[in-house]
């Protein structure tokens, strides 16, 4: 795919970004409804277009292919917590901003935008890719994740194991099993589906243009730490994996999925569980502004280069 579709379709995400930002910039819709809004997208269209996705023909995807992107999608998060830890040991980050960085360098936004970019980008046949990604993150964040946040204090509630099975969770699994056992699904439980999936990433882009309302361009820009992180962490290293990857990974699909959940901004589950266990936020909150933002040209840039 050339880096100019990349970019029409970057566009066209930004442009509802911008319309969720003057949305709630103008008050056309209250901090009430976003949040509901948000809601709706996290608990229902983000899991209906998981499942809408394997309603399409998936044969050409073969089981040795998900095998070999469950290993890339292990390396893949390792990969990340060693990028973390070596940025803020390189360029010595103060110690009460050290998880900050670490939580924003491992875990992306591999649901909320990766789905809908993802399909906007590559289409239906690399959400399968996505669901595998998905299923990595949540078991990540729920075991390294909260290790790390946990790690000399006391959170305000505890965490249980089965906060992983969140809807997108759960039907991640579900949409696994209709592709491993090539399960048929009645036309009427897909159409109602599939409805419900399409609305997920207009909403979902309306939201995150919402969360960037009250944001200080200069008063981040002026954190050059921050953004040298943005840079080395959402443009250099998808670059230099995707180079890596090139010669290796022949299947187009396969190989600009997870080139594409590498360049994907900070999720916003890290700000969750700093908040929870009192640990810094604030960076963590500006790095997943910033880092939202700035998707739109990294992620052109990096397809330059799958």
């Amino acid at each position: 795919m050339g880096s100019i579709v990349v970019l029409k379709q970057m566009v066209m995400i930004f442009a509802l970004i911008i319309l969720g930002y003057f949305m709630y910039k103008r008050k056309f819709v209250s901090e009430m409804v976003m949040k509901d809004l948000s809601a709706i997208v996290v608990n229902i269209c983000c899991p209906a277009m998981i499942l809408a996705s394997v309603f399409q023909d998936m044969s050409d995807i073969s089981r040795k292919n998900v095998g070999i992107v469950t290993g890339i999608g292990i390396v893949y998060y390792v990969v990340l917590i060693v990028f973390g830890y070596a940025f803020v040991k390189i360029f010595r980050v103060q110690t009460k901003e050290k998880e900050a960085y670490v939580l924003m360098s491992t875990f992306g936004n591999v649901g909320f935008i990766g789905f809908p970019v993802s399909l906007a980008i590559l289409g239906h046949k690399s959400i399968l890719y996505v669901v595998i990604f998905n299923f990595l993150y949540n078991i990540f964040i729920f075991t390294f994740g909260i290790a790390l946040v946990r790690k000399g204090t006391e959170g305000d509630k505890k965490q249980s194991w089965t906060d992983i099975f969140t809807p997108g969770f759960v039907c991640c699994i579900f949409a696994f099993l209709i592709y491993w056992f090539q399960l048929t699904v009645p036309e009427t439980l897909q159409n109602i589906v599939t409805y419900c999936g399409n609305a997920c990433t207009f909403l979902s882009m309306m939201v995150i243009g919402a969360s960037v309302v009250g944001l200080n361009p200069k008063k981040i820009i002026e954190n050059r730490k921050l953004m040298l992180f943005e840079l080395l962490r959402f443009l250099v290293l998808p670059v230099l994996i995707a180079i890596l990857l090139k010669p290796i990974l022949p299947d187009y699909i396969m190989r600009a999925t997870i080139i594409l959940m590498l360049a994907l901004p900070t999720g916003n589950m890290p700000v969750m569980l700093a908040e929870q266990y009192n640990k810094d936020a604030h960076t963590i909150s500006e790095g997943i502004i910033l880092s939202t933002v700035l998707s739109v040209v990294t992620i052109t840039i990096v397809f330059m280069f799958v």
